[in-house]
């Protein structure tokens, strides 16, 4: 589809939320992706947690990913079903290691998805811990076989290791875009030269700068109060 000069550098935001029992490592794949680091001793999130990411497009076309990391323990359930609500995708994450977090995306995390999420959501499965396979407790076929049940992509990943974690996210934005030809910004700096370089480009005054991506700005919702993450 072609786009008017007034639509380069503009930036439409893309809502993913991470869903899945407490510890499989929802937190830990996001630190990963945006940050590059892994933590042994992350705490368990709390309510619901946000970060955003930038892809740009060779136009200049501009998409905030707005990553929604939430909580996965049974007291915060009820709390956590609001931040499914207009996700654009959703990934199931479950640890290769433990049976039990697989059987609850199937009984409960995916049934909550149905109840409170569009129809047409993008919906992704992450084995994650894929470098503990010598723990396995779930057979891969079987997890790529209610993948496919349920309409979802399959990915193997890691992030203790880095496997396969940009590629989730590369999978992501092409299901949604049906693009390619885009890359990742890894830095503020980096999206705002390009932001520069396209303003030059097209002549136009830009308009994404007040929205661009802050790799380090994270809020978290909690049941009765709103604060920054530390």
């Amino acid at each position: 589809m072609e786009q008017d000069d007034d639509d380069l550098g503009e930036e439409e935001s893309f809502k993913i939320v991470l869903i899945g029992e407490s510890g499989v490592g929802k937190t830990s794949i996001i630190s990963q992706f945006i940050h590059k680091i892994f933590q042994d001793d992350i705490q368990p999130s709390m309510g619901g947690t946000f970060t955003s990411k930038s892809l740009v497009f060779d136009d200049g076309k501009i998409i905030r990913f707005d990553i929604w990391d939430t909580a996965g323990q049974e007291k915060y359930r009820a709390l956590t079903q609001m931040f499914y609500k207009d996700a654009n995708a959703a990934v199931l994450v479950y640890d290769i290691s433990r049976k039990d977090s697989f059987e609850e995306l199937t009984k409960y995390w995916f049934e909550r998805i149905k109840e409170n999420s569009a129809s047409n959501i993008i919906l992704f499965l992450a084995a994650n811990k894929s470098d503990l396979y010598e723990k396995e407790e779930v057979n891969e076929e079987m997890a790529r076989k209610y993948a496919k049940e349920i309409n979802a992509e399959f990915c193997s990943i890691s992030a203790k290791n880095s496997i396969g974690i940009d590629n989730l996210f590369i999978q992501i934005a092409q299901k949604y875009t049906g693009r390619t030809d885009f890359k990742f910004v890894d830095s503020q700096e980096e999206l705002e030269m390009l932001e520069r370089k396209d303003s030059n480009k097209s002549g136009i005054k830009n308009k994404s700068k007040s929205n661009s991506m802050k790799l380090t700005k994270e809020k978290t919702f909690t049941e009765n109060k709103k604060k920054k993450c530390c």
